[in-house]
């Protein structure tokens, strides 16, 4: 996708000024000849690192009128309407935003309903993406489509490109159902998105003191700083790439997670066994580790390399949930 975004600067067709904006950017040699213009919004932490090790210039808002700005399309509809909406109220009055998108992941339709509700200034197609850009306009629904909202049977908000925004997540609800009430002291949540697992933690635990919660999408974090908010000091929350681990922290006495599986459209195992590495790092020595997932998924030998204590407590709606604890020291 970054190479279809790079030809209208390549051909000509536009130029780059000394100062842009790129939205939802992502670290790669094609944007590398501009990298010193950007000013890269990336919410994503582990997409945030690979941009400042790249070189570029990555923050996680941006808060200034830019003449250009850039708009790297999602999966997610919703989201790619909030982002233009975004970047839209970013430009200058005379300001252009360059939007692009692969065809499977629906930049044609996008681009269709941009063309509709804004007009195009001009596009182009190349490398099964669409490039397509705009003048400044407003653009308040497809902003709001961008803020949190309700999840049906909750009292919790999530939005749009953030994990299962519009339900508790299957996995999510059924670990939530089997732990113990014996939960107490320190825990930690691993990819804690929204905050629904914590909620329930603090929600029905009160001997559970605090739960630090480590998310990778910030605006998850923000939306799960809103539903704990009633909760005070007994929630913290950071900004954190799990797979890469989580810090240095005092050992937690239970550790929670319902760890993601997929790298953009790519299953990856992978993910899953980092969690396992980092809540190993993370839990004391007799610590409790509960973990949910796909039933298909290898996570088992990763399990029992890292615990000499490793249990299925259920299988249920095609996940399976373990309780894994007396940590090996290794």
């Amino acid at each position: 996708m970054l190479r279809a975004l790079a030809l209208p600067f390549e051909r000509q067709e536009l130029d780059m000024p000394a100062r842009a904006f790129w939205l939802r950017a992502e670290a790669g040699e094609a944007m590398a000849p501009w990298r010193d213009n950007l000013d890269c919004q990336q919410s994503f932490r582990p997409a945030y690192d690979r941009l400042d090790a790249a070189g570029f210039r990555a923050v996680e808002r941006l808060g200034e009128a830019y003449p250009l700005g850039l708009v790297s399309l999602t999966k997610h509809k919703a989201e790619n309407r909030a982002l233009i909406a975004q970047g839209l109220d970013l430009l200058v009055a005379d300001g252009l935003l360059v939007c692009c998108g692969a065809k499977d992941s629906g930049a044609a339709s996008l681009e269709k309903e941009a063309a509709q509700r804004f007009g195009l200034a001009g596009s182009l197609a190349k490398h099964q993406c669409r490039v397509f850009w705009l003048s400044k306009a407003k653009a308040d629904d497809w902003r709001a489509e961008g803020l949190p909202r309700p999840v049906p049977g909750t009292d919790l908000v999530a939005r749009a490109g953030c994990f299962s925004p519009d339900h508790v997540d299957s996995g999510s609800r059924v670990l939530a159902g089997l732990l113990p009430a014996t939960m107490a002291g320190r825990v930690a949540d691993l990819g804690a998105g929204w905050g629904y697992l914590s909620h329930q933690v603090l929600n029905r635990f009160p001997a559970v003191d605090k739960v630090d919660l480590y998310e990778a999408e910030s605006l998850a974090l923000d939306d799960a700083r809103t539903n704990l908010a009633g909760f005070g000091d007994r929630a913290a929350f950071h900004w954190c790439d799990v797979t890469q681990g989580v810090g240095e922290v005092a050992p937690y006495d239970w550790v929670i997670a319902n760890p993601p599986f997929h790298e953009g459209a790519r299953t990856d195992p992978g993910i899953g066994q980092d969690f396992i590495r980092a809540a190993w790092k993370a839990i004391r020595r007799r610590g409790k580790f509960w973990l949910v997932a796909n039933r298909h998924l290898p996570y088992e030998a990763e399990l029992r390399r890292r615990f000499r204590d490793v249990e299925t407590i259920a299988q249920a709606e095609g996940f399976k949930v373990f309780q894994a604890s007396n940590r090996h020291d290794r």
